[in-house]
């Protein structure tokens, strides 16, 4: 098969690709991971790595290398380009200046610890013609309307009447400490969707906790709270320190009027492991009981992946000040409002137990349990590594899909382990593919668990009496169950995007 269907030209390409591999202002793990793939096709023995890995490094990597003695092995030299690298980086990030290409590695430094207070409108209401923020900056007024101003002597600031432009008390107040928002009139606009981007997130005040849906809105200058639901729930607030004045393009206030009322700070968490205290501006929010805007989303500098609906959060500041170690690759689904499962098909007598059913916890990984999966390994054995398949076009696009979804979710990681498997796939009834990692060679060194399971016949029979039968079949049972700390490494797998791990 290799003969046929390989690169006959593989060592070849593999020497040059791994010859002009540079990292450039990418974080060196990526860097890693690119020239570990390449080095496994060439002969190189491990002096000539060491050369070629370092004149791929990025400059300041090299100066740094350059102050002591080179490392003697590859993987020394790995581990210390990764520390220097990340503290590169972090000196980067105290300095106030970007050290990578994209905000996922090095998120914008907040210019202090207590950042601006930046305001955004009430979601739209679905029964009349709401607003829309086009800015905190008043633009130029149409021509028409600039017109009905003069000719009827009204005010060009905030078209009122009996006072000029410069003596405009809505400048006045401005001046004052209330922030003045103008909004655009939507009515020329489509109708609002329904189909609303929210995450499940759960919030914790005085010993209590709710979990509600929050919509992520790039356009809200801030997060905001339903008034309804903080009364309804009891929540503790408190008077702004500077309220806000919300005006239309015409200067009529908004239905929700000025808003001058905050909630004290609430424990917002969102998955399992990303915790953080937050302050909500209270604001008539109809459609969403929350909203997180612009400043959320700029501190923490999330991943969304459109195309799947996930979000994830691996900025530095999320490391360091919201995610717990055990978990730091958590995952939050989009919760569709149109879509969302009702449960009708459910017996009654499971209706209390609705959240087991619930398919969103399939989707984020669990965390580290006393049944973990141990991978024991018989004492002496080598580390089986074996070799990269050749793949179709197609497998090999269900391949960069499978290694993106699964990054996204934490199921797998990068992985520098020594061990590696091959993947392949097979096909699957309805006309899919499916993909198998061969761990044949680690099955022949890895301990049995030899704990006897029961027969099939004394089951049956145990059976003989029961006159009703339940079904229930656990959706991606493999992946509710972690890998023991530890063992990961064994469970590596090769491919032409890199080098991973399974976590799960």
């Amino acid at each position: 098969m290799d003969a046929m269907f390989g690169d006959p030209f593989r060592m070849t390409s593999a020497q040059n690709a791994i010859r002009s591999l540079k990292q450039g202002r990418h974080p060196v793990e990526e860097y890693i991971t690119a020239f570990k793939s390449h080095a496994l096709d060439t002969t190189w023995n491990e002096p000539a790595l060491i050369d070629q890995f370092r004149r791929g490094l990025s400059e300041h990597i090299k100066d740094e290398l350059a102050r002591g003695a080179l490392p003697t092995t590859l993987e020394d030299l790995i581990h210390l380009t990764i520390a220097i690298d990340r503290r590169w980086r972090e000196r980067q990030q105290e300095k106030g200046t970007p050290s990578g290409p994209t905000p996922s590695f090095q998120p914008k430094r907040q210019a202090s610890p207590a950042p601006p207070r930046l305001f955004a409108p009430p979601a739209p209401l679905p029964t009349t013609e709401e607003p829309m923020q086009i800015g905190l900056v008043r633009g130029h007024l149409p021509p028409e309307e600039l017109a009905r101003r003069r000719r009827n002597q009204l005010c060009l600031y905030c078209g009122g009447a009996g006072h000029l432009a410069r003596l405009c008390p809505e400048k006045t107040k401005t001046r004052g400490g209330k922030t003045t928002i103008f909004f655009a009139n939507t009515g020329s606009l489509s109708k609002p969707s329904t189909h609303l981007f929210s995450i499940p997130v759960t919030l914790q005040w005085n010993e209590k906790t709710i979990t509600l849906p929050a919509m992520i809105d790039s356009g809200a200058s801030n997060c905001f709270f339903d008034v309804s639901f903080a009364q309804r729930l009891c929540i503790p607030t408190c008077n702004k320190e500077y309220p806000v004045s919300i005006l239309l393009v015409d200067g009529s206030p908004l239905k929700s009027g000025v808003v001058d009322k905050e909630t004290t700070p609430l424990q917002m968490m969102v998955g399992s492991a990303h915790k953080e205290k937050v302050t909500f501006d209270l604001i008539q929010t109809p459609l969403s009981p929350i909203i997180l805007g612009l400043p959320w989303l700029r501190l923490h500098s999330p991943a969304i992946n459109w195309s799947t609906g996930t979000v994830s959060f691996f900025s530095e500041f999320c490391k360091k000040g919201c995610l717990s170690p055990s978990d730091p690759l958590p995952l939050c689904t989009i919760l569709d409002h149109g879509t969302q499962r009702t449960f009708v098909h459910l017996p009654q007598v499971y209706h209390n137990h609705q959240e087991v059913f619930n398919e969103r916890g399939v989707e984020s990984l669990p965390p580290h349990r006393e049944y973990d999966c141990p991978i024991d390994l018989l004492p002496g054995c080598a580390i089986p590594f074996g070799r990269i398949y050749p793949l179709s076009e197609p497998e090999l696009t269900v391949l960069k899909t499978y290694i993106d979804e699964n990054l996204t979710k934490g199921f797998i990681r990068p992985s520098t382990s020594p061990a590696g498997a091959g993947i392949f796939f097979v096909g699957k009834k309805d006309g899919g593919l499916r993909p198998c990692v061969d761990y044949r060679d680690l099955n022949r060194i890895t301990i049995k668990n030899r704990y006897p399971l029961p027969l099939i016949p004394e089951l049956l029979e145990r059976l003989q009496t029961a006159k009703i039968f339940s079904k229930l079949d656990l959706r991606g049972a493999y992946n509710l169950v972690r890998i023991r700390k530890g063992d990961e490494w064994k469970t590596a797998f090769r491919t032409r995007y890199g080098h991973f791990e399974y976590k799960v």
